[in-house]
């Protein structure tokens, strides 16, 4: 089965400034990919997301989701905050959310369970609005974040056990965080997987974090293709996207290259499975 792919608005932000919502859609819309994506941030521009219920309409594209940044340790009553819980009301029913959980507390260090009580207190009331209007609300794993492994997103969902409760593999931060193991670490997120985005990826100070490099699918030490495959082998049938947070340069050329190279890697693994069978 072909995966259907997006591309996340990371790669219209440049140093010079950010895309118009119209030119993105446009964009995507003529390098052939399937459905946008939009990023938030910390909710204080959650209105943006009125522009979505046109997107199919004006563009012909599918949303894939809206991208959001939940920061505790400023007080959950805080605009920002307030503002994911207003998004999750006026967004399309039926919409998926995915949530980075920057921080719980100033002293809660990133993957600490100490947190989770916390996390959990906000994602309950969260998910009353998303059960009531039927929204998709997924755990979005980040280096240096509080949810920084996907383990943690895990741990939580298996907490809450909520059918809108679920997770975005996201293959830099993976590997970024920790790049062991593949095979176990989809194991686990396996039963609460619902979109993946990718990138490419080497490893090195000048990169995000002074971890790694964010670059376009066609480059990097990451092996995407294997990646791919192992997520194949799990079964995972939902979108596929491209990252691309702070690349610059030429979007819609690195939106291409990056399209040109999922469509290849999802051909060759429908016609040899086996060629992604790593061995350990």
């Amino acid at each position: 089965m072909a995966y259907r792919f997006y591309a996340m608005d990371f790669a219209f932000y440049n140093s010079m400034g950010l895309y118009s919502f119209e030119a993105r859609c446009e964009m995507l819309k003529e390098i052939g990919y399937d459905a946008m994506h939009l990023s938030v941030w910390n909710g204080e521009r959650w209105w943006d997301v009125k522009k979505l219920s046109d997107v199919k309409q004006k563009y012909g594209l599918d949303v894939a989701g809206v991208y959001v940044v939940l920061d505790l340790s400023v007080g959950e009553s805080h605009p920002r905050n307030e503002g994911i819980y207003t998004m999750l009301e006026t967004i399309d029913e039926g919409s998926t959310v995915e949530l980075a959980i920057q921080s719980v507390a100033r002293h809660i260090r990133p993957s600490d369970p100490a947190g989770d009580d916390i996390a959990v207190k906000w994602l309950e009331k969260a998910l009353e609005i998303c059960e009531r209007r039927n929204i998709n609300l997924l755990l979005y794993s980040h280096l240096s974040f509080w949810v920084e492994r996907h383990e943690d997103a895990v741990r939580l969902c298996q907490r809450l056990n909520h059918p809108n409760l679920g997770i975005v593999f996201c293959g830099y931060h993976w590997y970024a965080v920790d790049g062991e193991d593949i095979q176990a670490t989809l194991g686990e997120v396996a039963p609460y997987l619902r979109q993946v985005n990718l990138s490419g990826s080497r490893r090195s100070p000048l990169g995000f974090g002074n971890v790694a490099t964010i670059e376009p699918l066609d480059v990097g030490e990451l092996d995407n293709f294997a990646l791919l495959g192992q997520l194949k082998k799990i079964g995972f049938n939902g979108m596929v996207g491209y990252q691309g947070w702070s690349e610059g340069g030429d979007a819609y050329s690195k939106l291409s290259r990056s399209l040109k190279a999922l469509r290849d890697m999802d051909r060759r693994l429908d016609e040899h499975p086996h060629w992604a069978e790593l061995l350990l």
